[in-house]
C-alpha cells in the first residue's frame, strides 16, 4: 500500500522484479495502475478496505 506517488513507483518496480524472476507475466489490457479504488474478485479495493461489491 503506497502513501506517496514515489513509494508507489518504487513498489511498483519491486513487484514487475518479483513477477520477472519468477516468469511471471501480467496482461496489460487487464492492468491498471495509479487507480485509487478498483473491483477484484467481486470486491471493491479502497483506502478505506475491501468492501463486497453491491453490483454482485
Amino acid at each position: 500500500k503506497s502513501r506517496e506517488g514515489e513509494d508507489h513507483l518504487v513498489n511498483l518496480k519491486r513487484l514487475f522484479d518479483r513477477l520477472k524472476k519468477y516468469k511471471l507475466r501480467l496482461n496489460p489490457a487487464k492492468c491498471t495502475f495509479g487507480a485509487k479504488s478498483g473491483k477484484l474478485l467481486g470486491f471493491i479495493v479502497s483506502k478505506r478496505g475491501i468492501e463486497v461489491d453491491p453490483d454482485k
